[in-house]
């Protein structure tokens, strides 16, 4: 085996491995560069990667529901905490971005098994039929440095976890 000509097909091929990402990532528009965020972000709910999923609350996060970045990251641990298995179906019914804003209209369904209220949270996101709207701001250059700044839903709107039983 020639060693020195399989180290220069793999330089190669890592160099070009390495500029398609970066065309990819950084050549995309805004509204990519927000869907992948979301993406990312409701992945790591799915898997609760609670570090990843604060790092996209920003600090100026206020919704509907009277709550800042602690207490909206509360709510998530705690709507989602109870689960053994989850996952989030979602389809996205409109995503539009411009000049570092943006938001992205999600139907979701969760499902999974678990404890506590786990099952009223798969109930609860059957019953609810409006979609649900992610408010983003990019905070700088770079592709990835959108930051969610609101969740709402107009069926919740006035709801709060502490109305219901079992949250």
């Amino acid at each position: 085996m020639n060693w020195n000509r399989f180290l220069k097909v793999l330089a190669g091929v890592l160099l070009l491995w390495a500029g398609w990402w970066a065309v990819r990532t950084f050549a995309a528009d805004e509204r990519t560069q927000m869907l992948r965020v979301q993406e990312e972000f409701l992945t790591a709910l799915e898997k609760r990667k609670w570090n990843k999923v604060d790092s996209w609350v920003s600090t100026d996060y206020a919704d509907d529901w009277g709550q800042g970045p602690d207490e909206a990251k509360d709510a998530m641990r705690q709507v989602l905490g109870g689960f053994i298995m989850v996952s989030i179906d979602r389809t996205m019914t409109n995503a539009v971005a411009a000049k570092g804003l943006g938001f992205v209209k999600m139907k979701l369904v969760v499902e999974g098994t678990g404890g506590g209220a786990s099952a009223v949270v798969v109930a609860e996101s059957k019953r609810i039929k409006e979609p649900w709207v992610f408010h983003w701001h990019k905070r700088g250059s770079w592709p990835w440095s959108w930051e969610l700044v609101q969740i709402a839903n107009e069926e919740l709107r006035g709801y709060r976890l502490s109305d219901r039983s079992g949250f």
